[in-house]
């Protein structure tokens, strides 16, 4: 016996970006669409909206409070978000964002079948969504290899390639004939210019935009 679709209600600041989600699902044999009026009973609340700010959240929970479902999840989709309000992403039930630029099909149901980490803490939470936003940001905005050939200097990218390798500062410099400072602060430049978290960050967002 085939297991019942799941339910999504779209709440879109616009009707255009509302059909063009819904058409996205219709045919989907997983996703069945609701009308604005049964969001309620939804299973899964799919929010798009040009930027997020303190009353998107704040509208989000009011939606959730109201919801049938205990469990109801939230995917959001966003053109932008408010820096102020990327920490917070942890608490309004979201299991997904992604950037509308990059929100193809295929995206779009991948984040409607996310689902959050059992016991995962709020902060972890909203750490994994920002990054999830500023990736699909980068893929959208940076289409695979340009990075590398418009913005990054060869020895930025030959540094990215080492960290990924899991090389320490020192080692780089050694292997690049730099001092451990040059590294140091050509690391720190890369956090800055692309708004990244960490080391880290910076290895994946690299690896995602096809600079490494």
């Amino acid at each position: 016996m085939s297991a019942l679709p799941e339910r999504v209600a779209i709440i879109a600041h616009d009707p255009i970006s509302g059909e063009g989600a819904a058409a996205y699902l219709r045919g989907t044999p997983r996703y069945a669409v609701l009308a604005p009026a049964e969001a309620p009973r939804a299973d899964v609340l799919l929010v798009i909206v040009p930027e997020v700010r303190e009353k998107t959240l704040l509208d989000l929970a009011r939606i959730r409070r109201g919801a049938l479902m205990p469990d109801v999840r939230a995917v959001l989709v966003a053109d932008r978000i408010e820096k102020a309000e990327l920490p917070r992403l942890g608490g309004f039930g979201l299991s997904a964002v992604l950037y509308r630029g990059s929100a193809t099909r295929e995206k779009l149901l991948e984040a409607l079948a996310a689902r959050v980490p059992v016991a995962e803490p709020e902060e972890s939470r909203a750490t994994r969504l920002t990054d999830e936003f500023r990736t699909s940001e980068a893929e959208a905005r940076y289409p695979r290899g340009f990075l590398d050939r418009h913005r990054l200097q060869t020895r930025e990218v030959q540094i990215l390639g080492l960290l990924a390798d899991g090389l320490g500062t020192v080692e780089i410099a050694d292997r690049m004939a730099y001092s451990e400072r040059t590294i140091k602060n050509i690391i720190s430049t890369l956090l800055v210019r692309f708004d990244l978290r960490n080391r880290s960050h910076a290895v994946a967002y690299a690896l995602r935009t096809g600079i490494i």
